[in-house]
């Protein structure tokens, strides 16, 4: 995972495609709202402030993102994708659940910050106005369930639909991340119990060498 999470070859789908002197701008932006983030937190930061230190103005901010919220959805768009490619490399599902859990603390590790994680988590909780949070695809949720779906009748749990226990699974998993302040680190045990429920074996998903 990248140190700042931006890789410039994601887009969120709720961001238009500016061309490339316009992706040079949001991503100046969105380095410059995950510090303003980090400085004050998302509810003190101002468009403003943020717009300066991209060097541009809010104008251009508002022309990128319709508020300051949507540079959260850009940033989970951005650590699913890091956390789909994580997955697409494990064999079973126990891997994978485990990949998930390892790549969730890396992000927050490397975001420096965990309420930012947490912030990017409640963002579909608090719902704020001027987001269309219906628009929002989720890829992990995708890779996920064909993980759930390739391991029904293997190491999948007995009677757990793979798509129903795909999303229960990632909803508790965010739930519990957007709920609990400090580093998920500390948290691994209980993480691990919750992805161990999803399992056939009681045995917990196997963390990554």
């Amino acid at each position: 995972m990248t140190q700042q999470v931006i890789p410039g070859a994601t887009r969120a789908p709720h961001l238009a495609d500016r061309g490339p002197k316009g992706v040079r701008t949001r991503e100046q932006l969105f380095g410059a709202a995950l510090a303003e983030f980090r400085r004050v937190g998302v509810d003190a930061a101002g468009i403003g402030e943020i717009a300066r230190r991209a060097g541009t103005s809010r104008a251009s901010f508002y022309f990128h993102y319709p508020c300051k919220e949507a540079v959260l959805l850009d940033l989970q768009w951005r650590v699913e994708h890091e956390l789909v490619e994580q997955v697409r490399e494990q064999r079973t599902l126990r891997e994978a659940l485990a990949a998930i859990i390892d790549g969730l603390i890396e992000a927050q590790a490397t975001l420096a910050s965990g309420d930012l994680l947490r912030a990017m988590m409640s963002v579909y909780i608090r719902r704020p106005a001027g987001l269309d949070l219906a628009e929002q695809s989720f890829p992990l949720l995708m890779q996920i369930g064909r993980c759930f779906a390739a391991a029904k009748g293997k190491e999948l749990r007995r009677g757990v639909d793979p798509a129903v226990g795909a999303q229960l699974f990632l909803t508790s998993l965010f739930g519990l991340v957007a709920s609990s302040p400090g580093p998920l680190a500390d948290r691994r045990d209980e993480l691990e119990q919750l992805a161990a429920l999803f399992l056939e074996s009681p045995r917990r998903a196997t963390r990554r060498a």
